[in-house]
């Protein structure tokens, strides 16, 4: 499970030979976790957009290389 990035409340990470589509975990501090698909940014669980705000700014950011991540995990 690389992580892909650390926030103070959080952190990105993409586990290998995951299911598709294309996506990567935001895990919070509080043990609370979603996933966000990286072609639409589509947050999948029970956290509200507001409080990941920062981290979506980021995943959308780094989107060609986190798919690339993406493609070398999950051949």
């Amino acid at each position: 499970m690389p992580v892909m990035h650390k926030f103070s409340a959080s952190r990105v990470v993409m586990y290998a030979a995951d299911h598709l589509l294309a996506h990567v975990h935001v895990q919070l501090r509080d043990g609370r976790e979603c996933t966000v698909e990286l072609e639409s940014l589509t947050i999948v669980g029970r956290i509200a957009a507001r409080e990941i705000r920062e981290e979506l700014r980021w995943i959308d950011t780094h989107r060609a290389w986190l798919l690339e991540q993406w493609r070398r995990l999950n051949p």
